[in-house]
């Protein structure tokens, strides 16, 4: 009894994970695009890190002889779409807070409702400026990821497994956008 006890506990331990290694952006994308419309969700999906604590861990190894390592520094999936609305409201909250601050100084000094709006607006678009600058860091950052990756010899996805259905799934995912040197495999938790 206590045998059986132990294994369920060392099972429950262990993960699987299906790993493939892409060439393109677009077929990661297409990739994990598939995945979450068939049942994976975002938590369950890891992209490698490119920083400096990536460098310092795995050093200059390449893709393929990272790909199993549970050491390998790792990074939530974040979708374009969110990536552009996030962009999206910061650019307006930044024109909001712009055009409020530039309204009410401009009407508390000069009393003038008019002059207030066209300083309210020139301040909220001088004020969203900054937010479309962030937004090339953002997107300089992306490319900047992208390359590095593929320097490393590609994009290395993993794809958290629940079942052998999930398996076949993110398999077929993988191998039909792209992939190669898809596989499962294990990890302790």
């Amino acid at each position: 009894m206590e045998s059986n006890e132990t294994t369920a506990l060392e099972q429950r331990r262990e993960f699987t994970e299906v790993v493939g290694l892409f060439d393109s952006l677009d077929n990661l994308r297409s990739a994990i695009d598939y995945l979450m419309t068939h049942g994976f969700d975002r938590s369950e999906i890891s992209l490698l890190t490119e920083d400096a604590k990536t460098r310092e861990k795995v050093g200059s190894k390449r893709s393929v002889e990272i790909e199993d390592s549970d050491e390998a520094p790792r990074i939530s999936y974040i979708e374009t779409e969110s990536l552009n609305e996030g962009k999206a409201a910061l650019i307006g909250l930044l024109f909001y807070v712009g055009a409020i601050a530039g309204a009410i100084t401009v009407w508390t000094i000069y009393g003038s409702f008019a002059e207030a709006i066209f300083a309210g607006i020139g301040a909220g678009m001088a004020a969203s400026l900054i937010g479309v600058g962030i937004g090339g860091f953002i997107r300089r950052r992306q490319r900047n990821w992208v390359q590095a990756q593929l320097a490393r010899g590609g994009l290395l996805l993993w794809a958290r497994t629940r079942t052998e259905e999930h398996e076949r799934a993110a398999m077929y995912a993988m191998q039909n956008n792209g992939g190669h040197d898809v596989h499962v495999h294990r990890l302790a938790a």
